[in-house]
């Protein structure tokens, strides 16, 4: 069979046009700007800053040591960050947002710890470090200078905290084994959620249809949403776990584990379809589609052919709300427009500064600007909501993360294939192209699973290299 499709027609100028968009693609300024080497660690950790916090750590070491801590805490589980980072990254879908702020403050204390009392500890640095670092002052000053000051300093503070949390993860995963059990706690975490969300839609609650538009769809009666109070929010979430799962059940080795990997996966595909958030389909759609391309070419074929038999299969529930994307006789799709252009007019005027944090500061400005009345407590968009909340230097400042994000996992990528990492490429893809459509930092537990799920990749790509560099080492010694 296999042997058929490679000497079809089909496949054969598939893959002669795939080979020109690649050679194209590959040999383009865009990717080459990814692809370049980053800097070492050895030149980051030679900048002044880094510097500065060495010797700030180097004088807790030595305080550690002159109280005995190094022997008090020695082989302590209070001194064991990767534990309770684990503990954190399964039950944050569970908890409310304050208990979460509580345990990561706990897992950012054992990781103080583990390092005062760890004489061979190293901080782990990334282009990254200082754009993340910019962001939190950044965060900072719009807090404590928004329209709406009481609010907005409390939300910088709680932003600041699980942004911090990249530098707690970069810190704590040193691993690949730490890798992956993050990956599948988080994994197991979704599958749960999803197990709760199909049982509302099952039975339904008192909630489950504040979210459907009665007049567009009369046969959704109700959307789930989980434990996130919100199906678009649930949505963004799945996003991230969805593409984590594909890669453990690919690269499970042993069959039994490998069926367990497959059904919590069509588990969370059902909880994804049960959202009916149209943003978080097409998201889910290209991220997965990009990781299986990655794992074999040879799916496109398939891909095409499952997009030619999804009219025939889906239920005509599902296929209406996907049809209807971009329809603005679709109330939520004429609502987000119409939002969208009343926050590039408030836009023209405060591009610059922004007006700060919350709900609060947007509504006392947003009215004036919005188009056929429509009131709304964010702008729908998580790019326009940057540059809302924290002027044009905002929006540059994500997006430089962002884009070393990318260079980081796609040089790792280039120079070991990991389909576990790709998966986390592919799932910030995701995320990133539900952002056009939604506010995905709206939910706070969002923003801190964002932010873990970031430094995590950043994390992977660096252990990746790493084993990379030891395996040509040793042929290179092999060779000698």
């Amino acid at each position: 069979m296999d042997k058929m499709i490679k000497e079809s027609f089909i496949y054969r100028m598939i893959i002669k046009i795939s080979a020109v968009f690649h050679k194209l693609f590959s040999e383009s300024f865009f990717v080459s700007s990814f692809t370049s080497e980053v800097a070492n660690a050895n030149e980051l950790e030679s900048t002044w800053f880094s510097k500065g916090i060495n010797k700030i750590l180097t004088l807790f070491q030595r305080f550690a040591r002159f109280l005995k801590l190094d022997k008090v805490f020695e082989n302590s589980i209070f001194a064991k960050p990767m534990l309770w980072l684990s503990v954190l990254m399964f039950f944050v879908p569970f908890l409310p947002t304050m208990l979460a702020l509580g345990m990561l403050f706990f897992v950012g204390a054992s990781l103080f710890l583990h390092a005062i009392i760890t004489q061979e500890f190293h901080l782990t640095y990334y282009k990254a470090n200082r754009f993340v670092l910019l962001l939190i002052i950044l965060v900072l000053v719009a807090g404590f200078t928004s329209v709406s000051l009481i609010e907005s300093k409390k939300i910088a503070l709680l932003l600041i905290a699980f942004i911090f949390s990249f530098f707690i993860v970069i810190n704590s995963v040193k691993e690949e084994k730490h890798v992956r059990i993050l990956l599948i706690l988080f994994a197991i975490a979704g599958f749960i959620t999803a197990i709760y969300g199909i049982y509302q839609y099952i039975f339904g609650d008192v909630f489950s249809t504040a979210w459907v538009d009665k007049e567009s769809f009369e046969d959704i009666r109700m959307r789930a949403y989980a434990t996130f109070e919100n199906p678009n929010v649930y949505g963004e979430y799945l996003i991230l776990v969805i593409p984590c799962l594909v890669s453990l059940f690919w690269t499970e080795k042993e069959w039994f584990r490998k069926l367990i990997f497959l059904g919590m996966l069509g588990t969370v595909l059902l909880a994804a379809v049960l959202t009916f958030s149209r943003g978080c389909w097409l998201a889910i759609l290209l991220e997965v589609a990009i990781l299986m391309i990655y794992i074999d070419k040879r799916f496109i074929i398939l891909g095409i052919i499952a997009l030619m038999i999804m009219p025939i299969v889906l239920p005509e529930t599902i296929m209406n709300r996907f049809m209807s994307i971009g329809n603005m006789g679709d109330s939520s799709t004429s609502y987000r427009v119409y939002i969208w252009f009343g926050t590039i007019a408030m836009l023209k005027d405060y591009w610059l500064t922004g007006i700060g944090l919350g709900k609060t500061s947007f509504n006392a400005v947003y009215p004036l600007y919005s188009y056929n009345a429509v009131t709304t407590p964010h702008s729908h968009n998580l790019f326009l909501q940057l540059m809302v909340e924290y002027g044009f230097i905002g929006l540059i400042i994500f997006l430089c993360i962002e884009y070393n994000f990318f260079k980081e996992t796609i040089i790792s990528l280039t120079k070991k294939r990991n389909i576990c990492l790709m998966s986390m490429v592919a799932g910030m893809i995701g995320f990133l192209l539900e952002s056009l459509f939604d506010y995905t930092w709206y939910n706070y537990r969002v923003v801190l699973i964002f932010w873990m799920y970031l430094a995590l990749g950043f994390a992977y790509s660096h252990i990746n290299a790493k084993q990379d560099k030891m395996v040509s080492c040793r042929k290179d010694e092999e060779n000698d």
